[in-house]
């Protein structure tokens, strides 16, 4: 049991200089950035004059499709490590190694190529089986999408039927019959397959998927809502070379001279420790040096004898009635006890009339959804010993 004078209400420094605590982080990481400008700059422009020049190169729907996904994850991947946004980074440095598996899988078998061309079928019948939000519209409005939709699955049926037919149900799940591990081997990329595996935590909700937004800290699991470092700083020399790896290939398989292009992200990829600094250096100051204080459960002492619980919200300085918990009556005495003497003597000594309040840590005590939240501070005010 904790005792309380007056909570902190302080206001944060991000707050009184007009940034909020996300503006602040992604201030701070631009800024730490600033050394790699000069090479993303020139991956941006190198990359513009490939793509002007890969697409009336390039005559395959499959590759050059695959180069669509390649190129658009890799715009994305760049901003999202300029935002340290780990978690999203690891899904698209992911999907930017299937990118090359795939490009690399359909250039070397015709079944391949024909497989994933087949596939949009796939996407189109899903597509007209898209319904939520639809009921959402006006009557004009859902009347029109409701055909639109009706329309894809008309156009769909045949050509998805022909499909299960040649290749089998399992098409429906997956457009290749060799699973990823097998086609990577095969492609020369096994080796970064548990880089993969390790990425997709990320995707498929596991517990190591958590990292750089949980971690055990005195004991206890804290939990940050937000960006993870940790995952942009594994994310960046990953995805970059994923796609370094896809642009050497291109070169292989099409011609296409993609070598300026290459040295620039071999460029990028060798200033990782410069980015891997400034995240830790920002990841450093989001995690708190203690585990943050939990909804905590407060018994407050009234000078006329009366008591009324309450839910504290340390992080939002707030507070709200409370019903008392099942074992409230043993609690009460104990909370009683620990103070020496009887709550009448103590508000007799203090001649106070403000409420004296108690934290009582890992009580549980149920809130009514209507009730009002107030400044903590309106009841949590001990007056100060003599």
């Amino acid at each position: 049991m904790t005792r309380f004078s007056r909570v902190d209400l302080s206001v944060p420094p991000s707050k009184r200089a007009g940034f909020s605590p996300l503006e602040e982080v992604n201030a701070n990481l631009r800024n730490a950035l600033k050394p790699l400008s000069s090479l993303t700059d020139e991956v941006e422009i190198d990359l513009l004059h490939t793509s002007r020049a890969y697409w009336p190169r390039v005559d395959d729907r499959a590759r050059t499709s695959i180069f669509n996904h390649a190129l658009n994850d890799f715009t994305s991947l760049m901003s999202q490590l300029g935002h340290g946004d780990g978690r999203n980074a690891a899904r698209t440095s992911r999907s930017l190694y299937e990118h090359l598996v795939n490009y690399c899988w359909v250039a070397a078998y015709e079944e391949g190529k024909e497989r994933y061309i087949s596939h949009e079928v796939v996407t189109r019948d899903l597509l007209a089986k898209m319904r939520r939000g639809v009921m959402l519209l006006s009557r004009v409005q859902r009347k029109r999408e409701l055909h639109r939709l009706k329309k894809i699955a008309i156009e769909s049926k045949a050509r998805l039927a022909a499909a299960i037919s040649l290749y089998g149900p399992s098409f429906t799940r997956d457009w290749s019959a060799i699973s990823l591990r097998e086609r990577a081997e095969i492609c020369g990329f096994g080796s970064s397959y548990d880089t993969y595996r390790l990425l997709s935590q990320v995707t498929h909700g596991s517990f190591g998927g958590t990292l750089g937004t949980r971690k055990e800290q005195d004991g206890l699991p804290v939990h940050r809502i937000g960006i993870s470092l940790e995952l942009a700083i594994l994310c960046y020399p990953e995805g970059i070379s994923f796609f370094r790896d896809l642009c050497r290939r291109v070169q292989v398989i099409d011609g296409l001279d993609t070598s300026k292009l290459v040295n620039s992200l071999n460029l990028l990829i060798s200033a990782w420790p410069i980015y891997k600094t400034a995240c830790e250096a920002v990841d450093r100051h989001l995690w708190p040096s203690t585990p943050p204080m939990q909804p905590t459960a407060i018994l407050a002492f009234y000078p006329n004898g009366g008591i009324r619980w309450f839910l504290w919200e340390p992080d939002f300085a707030v507070i709200t009635p409370a019903n008392p918990p099942d074992d409230a009556e043993s609690l009460v005495t104990q909370a009683t006890e620990s103070l020496g003497s009887k709550i009448s003597d103590y508000f007799a000594d203090k001649m106070v009339k403000a409420p004296f309040t108690m934290a009582l840590h890992g009580v549980r005590v149920a809130v009514d959804p209507r009730s009002k939240w107030y400044p903590a501070e309106s009841i949590m005010d001990m007056p100060t010993n003599n």
